[in-house]
């Protein structure tokens, strides 16, 4: 199921008619749902090469495979597709005003701690990451707003794989993190926010748009 992000002011909107094939109840219908940036394709390909680098010092790791990377803004968890809407509209309202901006990606990455890796992600830098700070709260108060607060905690990335956890404290990725530290794939423009379906799979999550919502504000010109 697509949803309709339409603002209630009528603004223009894409709506893509995915292929969604997660299981679903007959009495309460639910998707597991995020809103996030979607990586450009040149930025992608990039990613995609640097998984390939790294793959060997971590093995048994299951990287991101369904593009585009992304950058995920709120998780809001399973919403009932009756709030999809709602949820959809409420966010493309919100964020009609904010401009557009560009934010580059740089440096690899770990959650929760180099001791224990379980998150392999590539950063984000730039003066970017101001409008994004704004945007990522504008987007969380609209999906709360709507019935779906997301968590609180934010820190920008975009993961590429993930480790298999269990007692093992996992391998050293020490040297893997320094020697890509200066690594970058260069900057995207962000210029619409994408509500996506996540669907559980064996071989990992697999996602599908349910709508975009156009940024569509003004970036101030240089003072006089």
């Amino acid at each position: 199921m697509a949803c309709d992000p339409r603002p209630t002011d009528n603004a223009a909107f894409t709506l893509p008619i995915p292929d969604l094939t997660w299981e679903r109840t007959v009495m309460a219908r639910q998707t597991r749902t995020f809103i996030a940036l979607s990586v450009s394709e040149p930025q992608g390909e990039k990613l995609a090469r640097l998984q390939g680098l790294i793959a060997p010092a971590v093995p048994g790791a299951l990287w991101t495979l369904t593009r585009p990377f992304h950058l995920t803004l709120a998780f809001l968890g399973d919403v009932a597709e009756t709030d999809l809407n709602p949820v959809c509209r409420a966010v493309a309202g919100a964020v009609l005003e904010t401009a557009p901006f560009d934010l580059r990606l740089e440096g690899l990455g770990v959650f929760p701690n180099p001791e224990r890796p379980r998150t392999l992600w590539v950063g984000l830098t730039g003066p970017g990451l101001e409008p994004l700070a704004r945007l990522q709260k504008t987007v969380a108060m609209a999906a709360a707003a709507a019935g779906y607060p997301p968590d609180e905690k934010f820190t920008p990335h975009v993961t590429l794989g993930r480790l298999k956890t269990g007692r093992d404290p996992g391998p050293d990725v020490v040297p893997l993190l320094n020697h890509y530290r200066g690594w970058s794939a260069g900057s995207f423009h962000v210029a619409e926010v994408t509500t996506y379906a996540s669907t559980l799979a064996s071989g990992g999550p697999e996602y599908a748009p349910l709508g975009t919502a156009p940024l569509r504000g003004r970036n101030p010109g240089p003072k006089p």
